[in-house]
């Protein structure tokens, strides 16, 4: 069916501006200005960018791959069947078409400026590749996960991501294959952070309400399931950057470290905030905590006593 040019732009413009609208009154939920974050990202992404290709030569591979997981969150099989469900097909398309060009953007404008090219180029073309592409399931059937569905963040959480983990095992394969044993660590820590996102959003209180256990147990639990659930995710990439880059494993060990320290925190700072979810001044002391892991020392203690005060409302 042919439509107006204004009623496509009528319905376009209707969905981009109630996603602004979704995403200012999320962030002013988390008690911060939102112009602060307007601001402030493309402030830390530019820095961040930068802090990237002056640390490693394959700076625009981990780059690339960065941008495909953030196309990847756009493929959720749940969302886009959501959209197909409210727009009719072209206009479904158009808003996908400009969905993955805008979020390649800020990471075109820097390879731009660092004079990668080819990289601008692969990076348009896999934002057209997976545009019919679904991450999930379309509730049929359900992926098989190596994880029990009781804690369910985990087999949730992988289901969900297994797109963005599938590119971090491709780019530790890619560190073994060029000698690098810094983009082997990097994939470690992308993994830790993936992980760490499954504990970023709460279930129904019911959830925990039904545990017969101490708030302390809960917890202890919680985080003991996570670690068991990461080393399995984690365990294949420790064993093949410690074989392949054997003079490497003491800052193997001492990142392995600091991620399990990361999740405890993320499983922490979700009990914390719970049934909200975490503040941004929160989030950031976490991101600081990962940055410099000596302030776990303060940042797992100080969420503990907040998660185990926050629960026993609970439990």
């Amino acid at each position: 069916m042919d439509y107006p040019r204004n009623h496509l732009m009528t319905a376009l413009f209707y969905f981009f501006h109630v996603q602004v609208k979704r995403m200012h009154r999320t962030i002013g939920d988390w008690g911060v200005n939102p112009w602060l974050v307007y601001v402030g990202a493309p402030l830390l992404f530019a820095g961040g960018s930068v802090g990237l290709f002056s640390r490693t030569p394959y700076a625009p591979w981990i780059y690339v791959g960065i941008a495909a997981a953030v196309l990847l969150q756009l493929s959720s099989s749940a969302r886009l069947r959501f959209l197909q469900q409210v727009f009719d097909r072209l206009i479904y398309w158009r808003i996908r078409l400009l969905e993955n060009m805008l979020a390649v953007v800020p990471f075109i404008l820097f390879l731009l400026y660092r004079g990668e090219v080819w990289f601008v180029f692969g990076l348009l073309a896999l934002a057209l590749a997976v545009l019919p592409l679904r991450i999930g399931t379309n509730g049929m059937a359900a992926l098989p996960t190596p994880f029990s569905k009781h804690p369910f963040e985990f087999a949730v959480g992988f289901r969900s991501s297994v797109g963005m983990l599938f590119i971090a095992y491709i780019l530790m394969i890619i560190g073994i294959y060029v000698g690098n044993g810094n983009l082997g660590i990097a994939t470690l820590l992308l993994v830790v952070f993936v992980c760490a996102n499954y504990y970023s959003w709460s279930e129904p209180a019911l959830y925990v309400w039904v545990y017969r256990l101490t708030p302390r147990s809960f917890l202890g639990m919680k985080v003991r399931t996570a670690f068991l659930h990461l080393t399995v995710v984690l365990l294949p990439i420790v064993l093949a950057i410690g074989c392949f880059f054997p003079d490497d494993w003491l800052l193997v060990l001492a990142m392995s470290v600091a991620g399990y320290g990361y999740l405890a925190l993320a499983v922490l700072a979700k009990y914390a905030a719970f049934p909200r979810i975490v503040s941004i001044p929160r989030g950031i002391f976490m991101v600081a905590s990962f940055v410099f892991p000596p302030l776990m020392l303060v940042s797992i203690p100080y969420f503990f006593r907040h998660a185990k005060n926050n629960i026993a409302l609970i439990l």
